[in-house]
Parts: C-alpha cells; structure tokens; sequence
C-alpha cells in the first residue's frame, strides 16, 4: 500500500498540472473565437463563460486521456532515471505490481468519461446551440459554423467551408426540401443577411439543382437570392432529436437500429469509442517509458505525443468514412481493438524483458536527435551575443 500511494502521488500532480494546462489553452482559444460572436451582447463574459462551460464535456474527452498517459509516462520515467526503478525490480517486484494503482483509476476514468460523452456531451451540444441562436437573434443576424451542416431552419440544410475577414463565406453548398423537391444550391461565395422575418442567401457564382435522376435540371448564375421565413425573426429551439450530436442514448440507438443512417452508426460508435482511449494510452505508456537513461525523458515524452497524434488521426478519419457510408460502423472498433492488443503485447514483452530492439533504437534516435538541436542552438546563442 505505501509503494501505491507513493506511485498514486507522483502521478497525481502532474495529471492535474497538465490536465488544467491543457484546458486552459483550448478554452482560452473557443473564448477568443465566441469574443467576437457575443461581442455585442451586453453581458459578453456571461455569456462566455456560459458556452465556455457548455464546451467543456468535448474538451474532457480529449484532454482526460492525454494528461493520464503523458502523466503516466513521467512518472515512469521519473522513476526509471533516479534508479527507483532498478531497485524494484532487484527486489522481485513486476511492472504490473509497481503500477497495479493504475489499474483501478483507469477503470474510473473509462467509466466517467463514458457518462461524459454518453449524457454531458450531447446535453452541453443542445444548450450551446440555443444559447447562440439567441445571441445571434438579438443582434439580428446568423452565423454558420465552417465544415459543419446547420439544419436551422424546416427543410433547409446549409454548409459553409469557410469565412473570410470580411464576413462572406466560403463554399456554400445549400439544400431546400420545403416543397418537398430536394432543391440544391452551390456558390463560391455568399452572405446571409437576416431581413425582417426572413434570411436572404445572397449567393455568387453558383449553380442550382433541381430534381433527380433523369428529371434533374441545372442552372448556372452569377448571383442568386434564396428568401427563407424565419419564425418571429429567431431561430426555432433544438431538441434532442434534431441532430446525431444532440440525441441522447436512447435516441441514437434507436435511429442506428430503425434507420441505420451512417451518420447515426458513425456518432453511436465515436461516444462508445472515445472513453476507450485512455484504455489503449494505458498500456502503451510502460513500453514508450522505458528508455536508456542517458536519453531523459525526451524520448519518451516524443514517442508518446506521436501515438497520440497518431491514435486521435485515426479514430477522425474512420469517423469521417464511416458516416459518410464508406466504411462499417465496426471498422472504427477494429482499429481500436487492434491497438488495444498490441499494447497488452508489448506490455507482456516488457514484463519478460524481452522489449523489441526497434523500440530501443528509437528511443537513441530521439536522444541523438534532441542533443544535436541542443547543441545547435546553443552554438546559435552563443554566436549572437556580442
């Protein structure tokens, strides 16, 4: 017990330490990004602290994982360099032993960010919504997130790839089902100007589709207005069962298993998944910790922000194919269970001392690698002083 809480505390300070720094920096960034959509309120750092704390849930999925691992890594390490290590493992003591009071806070992070991104996430996307539809209501105007479909309207669904400094956005792509003809407008460029009770989409150099199949006509313009009544001037409130995003539990499964949409498969799967995370990081930590000594923790601290790169680039890739219908939802299991597996093998090699070589190059790699920008560097500084 005393070699766990001795293991517990040297991990503890630095998850909270790098889980804090963490956050700060992506709520400070979604906080500059709100300054200038609420900037016209007059209650501005309520309302973004508020959207500020309807964030956070996202934020923790992601951030949660990484502070433990990286945590992780530094206490192995930590006690790999001051021979803490060596002494253990002298006295007969397995790796899984020294770090069984890892076991226990995996298994509760898991199962809390399993409620996060299961009840918080999809709650904190639905006020979010509504408490930006009154900001923009109050100003008289509307904004579309980049990359992303907004379906704010009854029958109307718009993407927008970008906006420029001057307020026009960027790859316009809008489909209008109102008369229950799929109606479909492309423009380079546009701008969407709320008049009275209704939006104007003032499109440029564009192309509109009507019909389908064999029936389907096109029309090129040069500038196209498309009027869309918006009730009282606002927005319409969201409900859960607008969006994937928004549906709570019971919802989703229900629209993977009547209506099996991909999009429905690809959400059910990233909520299911994403807790999984700290699993996989989990049991990659000890090979990726285990360096000569002479390399410090640099290389170590390298390698394990390379597999998380590599693990979250990955799990938004299959996401993307899979809602989009390319791939299975259970191809975005594989990749993880695949991850998952060669973790525990590595981790076993480790407990036999028969970790793979190419790991250990590695590791040199990065150290050599790292003393050479060292030193180059200093030699720089040292040219530049007079």
């Amino acid at each position: 017990m005393i070699l766990d809480r001795y293991i517990f505390k040297t991990w503890l300070g630095p998850f909270l330490g790098g889980l804090l720094l963490v956050l700060s920096v992506l709520l400070l960034g979604r906080a500059l990004k709100l300054l200038g959509s609420v900037s016209d309120s007059g209650q501005v750092w309520v309302l973004i602290a508020e959207l500020l704390v309807l964030t956070m849930p996202y934020f923790l999925l992601l951030t949660v994982p990484m502070a433990f691992f990286l945590s992780m890594q530094n206490t192995i390490s930590s006690l790999q360099q001051n021979s803490e290590m060596d002494a253990l493992r002298a006295s007969g003591i397995s790796y899984s032993r020294i770090f069984r009071v890892f076991f226990p806070v995996v298994c509760f992070l898991w199962l809390s960010l399993t409620y996060v991104s299961t009840t918080l996430m999809p709650q904190g996307q639905i006020e979010f919504y509504n408490v930006m539809a009154k900001v923009y209501a109050m100003k008289g105007a509307i904004s579309f997130s980049p990359q992303r479909f907004t379906e704010g309207f009854d029958g109307v669904t718009v993407y927008v790839d970008g906006e420029d400094k001057e307020g026009a956005y960027r790859g316009v792509i809008l489909e209008d089902n109102r008369d229950g003809v799929s109606v479909i407008y492309t423009a380079e460029s546009a701008r969407f100007v709320m008049s009275g009770s209704y939006l104007e989409l003032r499109m440029n150099s564009g192309v509109r589709l009507e019909g389908e199949a064999g029936d389907q006509r096109m029309l090129a313009f040069d500038h196209y207005i498309v009027s869309i009544p918006v009730s009282n001037g606002h927005w319409q409130e969201r409900v859960s069962s607008d969006h994937v995003t928004m549906m709570t539990v019971g919802e989703l499964w229900d629209a993977t298993q009547q209506l099996a949409k991909p999009e429905s498969v690809a959400e059910w799967n990233r909520r299911m998944l994403l807790p999984t995370t700290v699993l996989v990081l989990f049991f990659f930590a000890l090979p990726l910790s285990l360096t000569q000594k002479r390399s410090g923790k640099a290389g170590s601290m390298v390698a394990g922000i390379a597999l998380l790169v590599l693990i979250y680039n990955v799990q938004l890739m299959l996401h993307r194919q899979v809602s989009q219908g390319a791939f299975p939802g259970w191809s975005m299991w594989a990749s993880q269970l695949v991850m998952i597996a060669f973790g525990i093998f590595l981790w076993r090699r480790v407990e036999q001392d028969r970790m793979p070589k190419v790991f250990a190059y590695i590791s040199e790699w990065i150290y050599l690698i790292h003393q050479f920008l060292i030193h180059k560097l200093a030699h720089r500084w040292s040219k530049a002083k007079p």
